[in-house]
């Protein structure tokens, strides 16, 4: 099948869809563009995390090297904490909790939105079923059963429209649930951080 066949194709396919097929691949180009940005931000954070003891040397060294070798939020964490810590331990673990909650946020954005979409689709494509049978009763009260070309309209539009809602929404929710499963991991990752970040602080002051 050659290019050019292939754009008639998808160009009668949405022409079928009808008006709603055009929100359906904005809401697709969105949560893809989200999904594939955060998947390859996980993807960038997780090569460059370091142990506590490793991040320790690096900022001892030149600071440029240093936030260049770290994942983003451990460099955000351990600048922020060197900065600020003082000689209360307590007062040290509940500014570490509060820098580790900032970061967990961070790691959960867009992740919603990708999840919300992904809700989003099938109910527009449900939307276009109802128009689609709207249009196909339309087409029956003033012509009657015997336009099979005009009663095809309407039934394809209801059709396309509910087959490219699910067809948006089930790898939606496939990519948020491992992208949502992703974000747990790096949150775990951050408590263990910030307790051996202290722990090797106490021990070895800066």
């Amino acid at each position: 099948m050659s290019l050019h066949n292939l754009g008639e194709q998808l160009v009668d396919y949405f022409q079928a869809g009808g008006s709603i097929m055009l929100p359906l691949l904005v809401i697709s180009l969105v949560m893809w563009t989200l999904a594939i940005v955060k998947g390859l931000r996980f993807l960038s954070e997780r090569r460059r995390e370091r142990t506590p003891e490793r991040c320790l040397d690096l900022f001892r060294g030149e600071a440029g090297v240093c936030k260049a070798g770290l994942a983003q939020w451990q460099w955000d964490i351990l600048s922020q904490y060197l900065e600020q810590r003082c000689d209360d331990p307590e007062l040290n673990r509940d500014m570490l909790d509060a820098m580790r909650m900032r970061q967990e946020i961070k790691a959960m954005r867009y992740i919603g939105t990708i999840l919300l979409l992904s809700a989003v689709a099938p109910l527009l494509g449900l939307l276009g079923t109802v128009t689609g049978m709207i249009t196909t009763f339309d087409v029956i009260s003033e012509l009657g059963t015997g336009n099979a070309r005009a009663l095809a309209s309407g039934i394809s539009e209801a059709l396309v429209t509910t087959q490219s809602g699910l067809v948006v929404a089930v790898p939606g929710l496939v990519l948020g649930g491992f992208l949502f499963q992703r974000a747990q991991k790096m949150k775990g990752r951050m408590e263990l951080f910030c307790i051996g970040l202290q722990h090797q602080t106490e021990v070895t002051p800066n």
